[in-house]
């Protein structure tokens, strides 16, 4: 079975269709309506599910590497220049932390995505240099949200 997916305009579609005629039976030829493209959150929208992050991320008086890992995520974390290059297992863990946190909201692993994705970077010769997290527009609100309430 041959799968094709192609673009066409609709004016060239009988043109398209004598062409692969003869490739393929007319019975095993199907057409498709294109997949519409999902909307982006709009600002309140957006303002809510930050809302939900916050209340699932704000670190309590007992849990300060999550509010160490949050003010970190919130600048944009470089592994590299922020730790020298070490490895920091509690920050490590912290993250881990805060992404279970989040499934409460999102539902899957990885979810601290959302609020930051990491990037890594890599030395002249191609060797790993470290983590960078970029921080999504998401991200922006809850930290300001979190950072206008004193949490971080």
């Amino acid at each position: 079975m041959i799968l094709l997916a192609i673009k066409v305009v609709p004016s060239n579609l009988t043109a398209v269709l004598k062409a692969i005629e003869a490739l393929v039976p007319s019975q095993n030829i199907e057409l498709y309506e294109p997949a519409p493209i999902p909307k982006p959150p709009t600002d309140d929208g957006l303002d809510e599910l930050a809302k939900k992050v916050v209340t699932a991320v704000r670190p309590k008086p007992t849990q300060p590497m999550r509010r160490e890992a949050l003010q970190k995520l919130a600048r944009g974390h470089d592994t590299f220049f922020d730790q020298g290059g070490e490895p920091d297992a509690a920050l490590r863990n912290a993250m881990g932390a805060i992404s279970k946190a989040l499934r409460s909201v999102f539902g899957h692993d990885q979810a601290i995505r959302r609020l930051a994705i990491p990037r890594k970077t890599f030395m002249a010769d191609k060797s790993y240099q470290g983590t960078v997290y970029d921080v999504t527009p998401l991200g922006a609100r809850v930290f300001a949200l979190l950072k206008a309430e004193g949490s971080i």
